[in-house]
């Protein structure tokens, strides 16, 4: 059984951290998916390439495809 005394500060310390761990990771994933579709705009690198290098799933990359005909 867990006998760990409950921190207030220390619970809102690690709320907080996570949610800027989340807000970070949204930011990154934002401008991977503005990287994919200025690569797609030149027409350069297969959509496979694209998601590979931008750490994106295929199909992601193939909706951008869409979205921009």
């Amino acid at each position: 059984m867990l006998c760990a005394k409950y921190d207030y500060k220390m619970d809102i310390a690690v709320k907080q951290e996570e949610a800027f761990e989340d807000g970070l990771e949204k930011v990154a994933q934002q401008k991977a998916i503005e990287a994919a579709k200025n690569l797609l705009k030149m027409n350069i690198l297969s959509p496979s390439q694209i998601a590979q290098a931008e750490g994106l799933k295929l199909e992601q990359v193939l909706e951008l495809q869409k979205q921009q005909m």
